[in-house]
This record gives structure tokens, C-alpha cells and sequence, in this order.
């Protein structure tokens, strides 16, 4: 945490005062991103009784379809960069839960979208194409 860091001499939660800023607290407890799991369909994380952080995002990853890990990635993502700019920019107020799930969600449109066009992209193995746009068969 920033005390720990000596970056501060409060250990409390800069973005929510009330619990002691850990890695836990931040992406788990803390009421100013808490509400980003529900939002993003994965609740069920946030109701874990697990209490170390590494062993719940072990658990997590575990029973976690792939896609639902590439979102919970994103979602801690965006919740560590949010508190940085919040922290580290002196922004004034946090991003909502709801500002959070919209970037996210828009992140892996974008993501899906580029998956998508680069698999368009990929020429077919039985042509191959030389100067001139002659096609010769293979």
C-alpha cells in the first residue's frame, strides 16, 4: 500500500476511507469498484469466502470459462488503472463501477472486433499471390 511505499502516512483507502488499502481491499472489498463484478456478470467472484488474494484469483482462474477470465483480466485492469490515475493524476473523483464495466466491455468489443478482421485477413493456403496480382494455384 502507499504507506508501506512511504508515498503517504495514511494506509487508509484514498478512494473510499474506510479499509486499509491492500491488493484484496482494492479489487475485492473496496465499495468504489465493488460494484464492477456484478455489472460484468461475475458476482459470484466477490462472494468467495477465499480470504488470501492469490488463492481466490487461483480460485477464480479455475472456475472461470475463458471468456469470463478475459474479462475479470480486463476488469482489474481497468479498476488498478482508475485508482492510478485517481491517486497519481490527483483526479477528483473515482470512476464508477458502471464507467468501469462500459470501458470493459468496450475494450473486448474492441478486442473481438480485431480477432475478427485479422481472421478475414488471413489468406487462403491453397492461393498465393504474386507482384502484379496474378494468382498462381498451388
Amino acid at each position: 500500500n502507499l504507506k508501506h511505499k512511504r508515498v503517504s502516512n495514511d494506509a487508509a483507502c484514498p478512494r473510499c476511507g474506510r479499509g486499509e488499502e491492500d491488493i484484496t481491499h482494492i479489487f475485492r472489498y473496496c465499495p468504489a469498484t465493488g460494484e464492477i463484478w456484478p455489472l460484468l456478470d461475475l458476482s459470484w467472484i466477490s462472494e468467495s469466502t477465499i480470504q488470501g488474494f492469490w488463492e481466490w484469483i487461483t480460485w477464480v482462474f479455475r472456475t472461470s470459462t475463458s471468456k469470463q477470465c478475459k474479462i475479470f483480466c480486463c476488469g482489474m485492469w481497468f479498476i488498478w488503472n482508475s485508482r492510478n490515475k485517481f491517486i497519481h493524476e490527483q483526479k477528483t473523483k473515482t470512476e464508477t463501477g458502471r464507467e468501469l464495466t462500459l470501458k470493459v466491455r468496450n475494450y473486448i468489443a474492441k478486442l473481438e472486433g480485431l480477432k475478427m478482421k485479422a481472421s478475414t485477413l488471413k489468406p487462403s493456403s491453397s492461393h498465393r499471390y504474386q507482384e502484379g496480382g496474378t494468382r498462381v494455384m498451388i
